[in-house]
């Protein structure tokens, strides 16, 4: 199930990093843990692991740093958890089966402006026409990747949460991120999220996040 909340946090507001812990928390709680959420920065990873403790967080809580095996055997050891990541971690690392049942997306993976991405920018002759054949197929790449680490075999279930406002219905990504990823349903209900995680999961499941 892909989940696009219909009033995402709004990265330009000043309270933004509590909304979206706020949203999370919201998130982990109808899912039952089970989670992993891939940041684009270690900045924002960080802000949102100072903040969700407030908003009455129940699992237990990895984040991965620069010491990124240590951090990952820690999660998989601790059914139920949740792990906040960044980095290698949209691409370089398996978690299958129930570990990760829930993959929260804070913002679309779109690639930092660089000298080589501007030096690309000058063979095309619109900043829209570069977006369409460049900047946008790239996020759609790494995208993909987020995906792969929550639906690893076709008996994995999972919901994917993307909270980047750009990509909530209507707005300027939303068919491009429906484009990236399987077709599944779709929904902007946390009553949705927690009746799908309760319809596909096991005893074992919610005996693991009450632990």
């Amino acid at each position: 199930m892909l989940y696009l909340p219909k009033y995402p946090p709004r990265q330009k507001a000043a309270a933004y990093y509590d909304e979206l812990a706020k949203e999370i928390a919201a998130l982990l709680d109808a899912a039952q843990g089970h989670a992993l959420a891939l940041f684009t920065s270690y900045a924002a990873m960080s802000a949102v692991k100072e903040r969700l403790p407030g908003h009455g967080l129940r699992y237990p809580l990895f984040t991965m740093g620069r010491s990124a095996i240590h951090a990952t055997e820690q999660f998989k050891a601790s059914p139920g958890s949740v792990l906040l990541a960044a980095g290698a971690a949209w691409e370089g690392f398996d978690f299958p089966g129930d570990c990760v049942s829930l993959l929260i997306i804070p913002r679309l993976p779109f690639a930092v402006p660089d000298a080589l991405k501007e030096k690309e920018r000058e063979n095309h002759p619109t900043l829209r026409l570069f977006l369409r054949a460049v900047v946008v197929p790239e996020m759609q790449i790494k995208l993909k990747q987020g995906f792969g680490r929550a639906i690893r075999t076709e008996t994995d279930t999972c919901v994917v949460a993307i909270l980047d406002e750009r990509a909530a219905k209507g707005k300027r990504y939303s068919k491009d991120v429906l484009a990236a990823l399987p077709e599944m349903p779709v929904t902007g209900s946390l009553g949705d999220v927690a009746r799908f995680i309760q319809a596909v999961k096991g005893p074992d499941y919610f005996r693991e996040a009450s632990a």
